[in-house]
C-alpha cells in the first residue's frame, strides 16, 4: 500500500476499533420505571377510591337526620297497642286454663266416683 493511501480518510476509519453499544437501553429502562409509576399510581388510587366509598357510606350513616316526631309518636303507639293486645291474651289464656283445671278436676272427681260403683263386690 501506497503511504499516500494510508492517509486517506476512508481507509482510517475502517482501521479503527469499534465495539457495540447500547442503544435503547436508558430508553427501555425509563419506560419501565415509568410504567411501573403508573401502575402503582392506579393501584393507590383505586384503594383511595375503596376507602373513599366505605368511609362515606360510615358518615351516611352517623350523620343520618334523627327520626321525626311524628314517626316516633306512631311507633309508640304501635308499641303500646301490641303491649296491650299481649297482656289481652293472656289474661284470656289464663282464664282458659283456670277453666280447664277445674273441669279436669271434676272430671277426675266423678270417674273416682264411677270406677268405685262399677267395682264388683
Amino acid at each position: 500500500m501506497r503511504k499516500a493511501d494510508s492517509k486517506r480518510l476512508s481507509l482510517q476509519l475502517t482501521r479503527r476499533n469499534y465495539s457495540l453499544t447500547a442503544r435503547r437501553g436508558t430508553g427501555i429502562w425509563l419506560g419501565a420505571i415509568a410504567a411501573a409509576c403508573a401502575v402503582a399510581a392506579l393501584a393507590a388510587a383505586g384503594f383511595a377510591l375503596q376507602r373513599s366509598h366505605e368511609d362515606a357510606r360510615k358518615l351516611d350513616t352517623l350523620c343520618a337526620p334523627p327520626a321525626s316526631e311524628q314517626t316516633l309518636r306512631e311507633q309508640l303507639a304501635h308499641a303500646q297497642l301490641a303491649l296491650e293486645q299481649g297482656a289481652a291474651t293472656r289474661a284470656v289464656l289464663e282464664q282458659r286454663v283456670a277453666e280447664v283445671t277445674a273441669q279436669n278436676e271434676r272430671l277426675q272427681t266423678d270417674l273416682a266416683f264411677l270406677k268405685k260403683q262399677h267395682k264388683p263386690d
